[in-house]
């Protein structure tokens, strides 16, 4: 490719290209994912309908160039709750699925430690659009899993990245846990792999982005809890390394493994 950057990697688990030069904060052990707070609630519902979702759906396609693909498959679950699972490739991919998809629908947007650690407004902004922080310990971990199985009863849907780190322009697909799968198990709710490739534009220096939406997967109940889990992994993973495979697959970026001697 003309003028292709090369990024080298020796963990795809683990390295992250994010460069944000963030210094992360710990969050405090009794993390509040349920605000009760109606001043943070007013606020929250102005700022994402008055001011978020028009600047954020400007921004998605007149400046990142996003076009979604299959989105009719998304309403085989209009009435329920719903995980979305992604490749995550940007650093604004979170703002994305929930403004392009169906903006009236909330969605949680599981993320970093990152993102509550840049300062107080903007971890105030992206807790209005609906972020919440992965947990750190099992203290966190016990209102995270009951803050996500309370958004699905709710019918809202909650966008996870299995992948963690941000590689820009990725048009692979990274092995990821299983971890994650676990939620939607239990919480027996159906899910939706979003799967960002890339498509080299005519007049633009950087591609555009098209996503492809597959789904819905359920998981299989009648399976143990670990290999139901595992299958429901397999199965978003299989169908986001098969879109990462359409023809046109923009290289922006080559990724290139470091030899472990180097």
């Amino acid at each position: 490719m003309d003028n292709e950057l090369i990024y080298e990697y020796s963990d795809e688990l683990n390295d992250d290209f994010a460069n944000n030069k963030i210094n992360k904060k710990s969050l405090n052990d009794n993390y509040n994912y349920f605000s009760k707070n109606p001043f943070f609630h007013l606020a929250s519902f102005l700022f994402r309908y008055l001011i978020a979702i028009p600047v954020l759906w400007f921004m998605d396609v007149f400046i990142f160039r996003v076009r979604f693909k299959n989105k009719k498959v998304l309403k085989k679950a209009k009435k329920k709750g719903y995980y979305v699972y992604s490749n995550h490739v940007l650093p604004l991919d979170p703002v994305i699925p929930p403004v392009m998809t169906n903006p009236t629908k909330f969605m949680v947007i599981v993320a970093s430690h990152d993102t509550f650690s840049i300062n107080p407004i903007v971890s105030f902004l992206v807790k209005c659009l609906g972020a919440i922080p992965v947990p750190s310990n099992t203290k966190m971990y016990k209102n995270y899993t009951t803050c996500m199985s309370y958004h699905i009863k709710k019918k809202h849907r909650i966008l996870i990245y299995p992948e963690a780190h941000i590689w820009p322009y990725y048009t692979g697909i990274r092995n990821f846990k299983s971890s994650s799968f676990r939620y939607p198990f239990d919480d027996n709710a159906p899910c939706f792999a979003f799967t960002t490739t890339f498509k080299k534009s005519k007049f633009f220096k950087k591609p555009s982005k098209v996503v492809y939406i597959d789904g819905p997967f359920y998981p299989n109940k009648e399976l143990e809890r670990v290999e139901g889990v595992n299958k429901l992994r397999d199965a978003i993973y299989e169908a986001m390394v098969a879109r990462s495979k359409t023809i046109g697959n923009y290289s922006y970026i080559k990724y290139i493994k470091k030899d472990k001697a180097s």
